[in-house]
């Protein structure tokens, strides 16, 4: 086991039952579970390794936007990607996410790209207008901020890739640059789904 001072700190964030530990699970080979019970509020810790690159991932839940940049500033050296979580079918948690991320930007000059991750877009197998409203608005929320946005479904593993294509560039190098992004081939908030693609409708 290595050093935990050599690790590099990647952390999900978002509001309760937003999917920040199925993606966990996920990222770590795990099953998805319909009856994941929501986090507490607090932080836990998996460790992930990619490319023989050790990380920890830290899941922090909470209400307070100060206690969640007190926990970043104290992982700053470490610090390498962030990964703030909504549901698509969620306004709330749109909002709760679009806060947290100004709060960050206002307050840690952090220097390196802050990712707004829509999950359960399963939950667009219906048409659903409201869930459109929000894939529109969280792009343009993006668009606004300077920051970059995906949809993904933890359930059906849609769009995982370009998840582990950010743990990838993190050891490339090349994940502050939002101008020359490689993630062409992933799929991004309010675009339509590519013909062909694995179903989730």
């Amino acid at each position: 086991m290595s050093n935990t001072s050599e690790e590099k700190v990647i952390y999900i964030l978002g509001a309760k039952g937003v999917g920040k530990t199925s993606l966990i699970n996920i990222l770590l080979g795990r099953d998805f579970n319909e009856n994941e019970s929501h986090s507490k509020r607090g932080i836990k810790i998996s460790r992930y390794q990619s490319d023989n690159k050790n990380y920890l991932l830290k899941e922090l839940t909470d209400d307070e936007n100060f206690s969640v940049t007190r926990n970043l500033k104290n992982s700053l050296d470490q610090l390498a990607l962030i990964l703030v979580l909504f549901s698509v079918d969620d306004e709330k948690s749109l909002e709760y996410a679009e806060t947290l991320i100004l709060f960050i930007k206002s307050n840690l000059n952090l220097g390196l790209r802050i990712n707004l991750i829509g999950n359960k877009y399963d939950s667009q197998k219906n048409n659903n207008t409201h869930v459109t409203v929000n894939l529109v608005e969280a792009e343009s929320f993006a668009n606004e901020n300077d920051i970059y946005d995906y949809y993904i479904s933890c359930k059906n593993k849609y769009n995982i890739e370009s998840i582990y294509k950010m743990i990838e560039e993190i050891n490339e190098a090349r994940y502050f640059d939002k101008e020359e992004s490689i993630h062409e081939d992933s799929v991004h908030l309010g675009q339509t789904q590519p013909s062909g693609s694995c179903g989730i409708f």
